[in-house]
């Protein structure tokens, strides 16, 4: 049985958060969804056959992006309802910070051990559809020798190195530049972009 994780995202996002986000485009929520969502989905990734990841046109460059992917749709149900959930949080900022968030999309991604994704930005050749992007992490027992951090700019253009733990979830402005450090242990998580534009 599907449950709905559903944070109450208005308690989460408190004065001071919404100030913090504000000024530094960036949200760390730790414990977010709970253990028993962390396991669903943790059992759901390992389930999947991931695809190689590509870049804008189709490249496949592993030295620049090295993870693999499944896009979250209605095979995926426990990735469907936590997706649902990160909808709902646009919804939120919708009424926060008029972003007119429209809907959103997420993959599972899985990094192999010695790779990342070099320095980007989630709207690619100044496109702008992209608005939050969140990642959240699905690695038990993380270490501080283990990498894949990812490594984010704020809008201070302090650079921020956080860890992928497990069931962590990092908010931030799309435009943010960030990257993912090379990783020494297999590395899994769910990549998600809150979007201003229609389903084509």
């Amino acid at each position: 049985m599907i449950e709905q994780f559903t944070p109450n995202w208005h308690e989460i996002f408190d004065d001071k958060k919404l100030d913090f986000f504000v000024k530094y485009g960036y949200m760390i929520l730790d414990d977010c969804f709970g253990k028993k969502t962390l396991n669903q989905l943790q059992k759901e990734s390992e389930l999947l056959s991931y695809q190689n990841a590509h870049l804008t046109h189709g490249q496949r460059l592993t030295d620049i992006r090295g993870d693999s992917t499944v896009w979250i749709n209605e095979n995926c149900p426990y990735g469907l309802a936590y997706l649902k959930d990160i909808e709902r949080l646009g919804l939120f900022f919708n009424q926060v910070f008029f972003t007119n968030i429209k809907r959103g999309e997420a993959h599972y991604a899985r990094y192999p051990v010695g790779h990342g994704y070099q320095w980007h930005r989630d709207n690619p050749a100044g496109r702008n559809e992209r608005i939050i992007s969140a990642v959240y992490y699905l690695n038990n027992d993380w270490g501080d020798n283990d990498g894949g951090e990812i490594s984010l700019v704020d809008k201070t253009n302090i650079t921020h190195q956080i860890s992928p733990k497990a069931d962590r979830l990092v908010i931030f402005d799309s435009n943010l530049l960030h990257q993912v450090e090379k990783t020494h242990r297999e590395r899994y998580s769910i990549a998600t972009w809150l979007r201003c534009d229609d389903i084509l």
